[in-house]
């Protein structure tokens, strides 16, 4: 009786405070670099992960043996972060090869974020991923999206759910002193979710405050030089739907993976960096809207960005050894 009393109490003197903790589980938006929750979002905005796809396991395996990304908020031991450098420095690069020597350039390159773009090795299930990058993907500076060979599209029902576990459906993070914001997307996913959640996101005053900088990051480009994956109407439509919610005045910039070049467009806002080992696709050439294409070597695109205000102010390809390529 006593317990049933101070229950009831607490509803009368404050109900709100109740229901409003009950609801902020349900709409945790997932922290991909730190496997933290960054905050809690006020469900009338709708800002949750999509339909249809299962929470991160709790257990320490998966039924491979691959341990999900740690939800220790310390740095990795692969990387350290320059927390008190003036710059961010980002690297990015799908359509993986684990036995190229990537990994180990990552390393040396200290970037405070290494986002990896999907098709993660090309095996059956993301065990040599997992056992390759373990020294940098258990860091709060990792990150993932799915590719089309993490998913059910070109792989199995075993990779994808791993894929799903290890880089989330989608997920956004706020980088560079609060001034730019990355967004990573899953262009094999439930598109509309992705598109509902997007815009909640890019039109929430409290996580746009202070941005002066969106870089999303996906599998699937929405722009591509002539090549052999074609750009996808469904892609375009995450892209674009997104994109005109966003506050004008704030940078928008698109790196993607999925054709096996190094591309940089010719308003310097639009990247392809799917170099990262895979066989090359052949054949493309530039032109007035991709001055550079590069179809002939590996390497990675990084991105430097100003604390203080969320300009890019670099962005090149490297190789494989670290040497300057564009």
């Amino acid at each position: 009786m006593l317990f049933f009393f101070i229950a009831s109490a607490l509803l009368v003197i404050c109900p709100n405070l109740i229901i409003q903790g009950i609801q902020a589980k349900s709409y945790k938006i997932d922290d991909p670099f730190s496997g933290e929750s960054i905050l809690h979002v006020n469900p009338s905005i709708g800002i949750s992960d999509s339909k249809g796809i299962e929470p991160k396991s709790t257990s320490a395996t998966d039924s491979k043996g691959i341990e999900p990304k740690s939800t220790s908020a310390t740095d990795s031991k692969g990387i350290e972060p320059k927390s008190t450098s003036a710059t961010t420095r980002i690297d990015a690069v799908g359509d993986l090869d684990c036995s190229n020597g990537l990994h180990d350039q990552i390393k040396k390159d200290k970037p405070d974020y290494f986002i990896a773009l999907g098709d993660l090795c090309y095996n059956p299930d993301l065990s040599e991923f997992h056992s390759t990058w373990n020294d940098i993907n258990n860091g709060k500076e990792f990150a993932c999206v799915i590719g089309n060979h993490d998913a059910e599209e070109d792989g199995n029902p075993t990779i994808f759910k791993q894929a799903q576990q290890y880089c989330q459906d989608h997920w956004y993070r706020k980088v560079a002193g609060g001034t730019t914001l990355l967004l990573g997307l899953d262009t094999n996913g439930d598109i509309q979710s992705q598109i509902h959640w997007g815009q909640n996101l890019v039109t929430d005053q409290s996580i746009m405050k202070g941005v002066k900088t969106v870089i999303f990051f996906s599998h699937k480009m929405a722009h591509s030089p002539p090549s052999h994956h074609h750009v996808e109407s469904s892609t375009i439509e995450l892209y674009e739907k997104i994109q005109s919610s966003i506050p004008k005045g704030i940078g928008i910039y698109e790196v993607a993976g999925h054709n096996h070049i190094m591309a940089e467009s010719k308003n310097g806002h639009w990247f392809v960096s799917g170099a990262g080992g895979e066989s090359h696709y052949q054949g493309f050439t530039t032109g007035s809207d991709w001055p550079f294409v590069n179809d002939k070597d590996y390497g990675y695109l990084q991105l430097q960005i100003d604390n203080n205000d969320g300009n890019v102010i670099s962005t090149h390809f490297y190789g494989l050894d670290g040497g300057l390529i564009h």
